[in-house]
């Protein structure tokens, strides 16, 4: 059961409101040094924590947010950037190639009108002097007797079989097989047959013991064998021996101290 208030106590909650009515009033009035009244200091320090709170919260979403949109942005960027350069790095090779090809057909001495350039992918370790793989084939043209060239337009050998669709082989003339109608001396015109010993020389027959050989003499190509184009530098005298009525002449072909990995098929005329 519920006590009733008294008069007395009635009178004594009614004069502390108006206590603290009158205090709250008073600080309302009072200015502190801050140039706020002293209620709104106890106001502001108990509610600044949750305006702190609140703050360091909003700042937290707000930096996150922009965080990560600048990041996607950043992202999406950085992929068009590297799609851009992975563009111009592959059309700086295409022109690179195209210069490239371009300077090494310049420098070959004889005018033809089709050429194929090709790498060696392949030399027979056993046979270094016999042949080698090239990656050019069928599909690009290649048939059976073309001729070969090294980079300065210098012979190398001619196309083989077999000849595949990506692929062929060049013998090389210092292989054994074949031969090479050749002059010594471009201004003798000393004609003989050339042929290779799978070695770093081949050797050129049929010249008699009369005609005046050197070393150093120039040797090309005669075209007598109607496979190999006439005047094509093929390499030059090592050595000199007379031998019975002939003389035994070893050629070293220029190709032997220049690199092959790039060789130019010409087209047969």
């Amino acid at each position: 059961m519920n006590r009733e208030e008294t008069p007395f106590e009635r009178k004594i909650i009614v004069l502390v409101a108006l206590l603290f009515l009158n205090l709250i009033l008073v600080s309302s009035s009072v200015v502190l040094n801050n140039k706020k009244s002293l209620f709104q200091n106890i106001i502001g320090f108990i509610i600044s924590p949750f305006q702190i709170g609140i703050q360091k919260s909003a700042d937290y979403v707000s930096h996150n947010m922009r965080h990560y949109v600048f990041l996607k942005d950043s992202f999406k960027k950085y992929h068009q950037i590297k799609k851009k350069y992975t563009r111009l790095k592959y059309e700086n090779y295409l022109l690179r190639s195209k210069i490239t090809d371009q300077e090494f057909l310049e420098k070959l001495k004889v005018k033809r009108d089709r050429f194929i350039k090709t790498d060696v992918i392949s030399i027979d370790r056993n046979f270094p002097y016999s042949s080698v793989l090239i990656d050019k084939g069928a599909k690009d043209g290649v048939l059976k007797d073309m001729i070969v060239l090294n980079q300065e337009g210098e012979l190398v050998g001619k196309i083989v079989q077999p000849i595949s669709m990506l692929s062929s082989r060049v013998r090389l003339i210092t292989s054994p097989i074949g031969g090479i109608g050749a002059y010594i001396n471009e201004k003798e015109k000393l004609e003989g047959l050339l042929t290779g010993n799978n070695s770093k020389q081949c050797s050129f027959k049929y010249l008699m013991e009369n005609k005046p050989v050197k070393v150093g003499d120039m040797v090309i190509t005669s075209g007598t064998d109607q496979i190999y184009p006439p005047y094509l530098p093929i390499g030059k005298v090592v050595h000199v021996e007379t031998e019975y009525l002939t003389q035994k002449i070893d050629v070293e072909p220029f190709f032997i101290s220049r690199s092959i990995k790039q060789l130019v098929i010409v087209a047969n005329e």
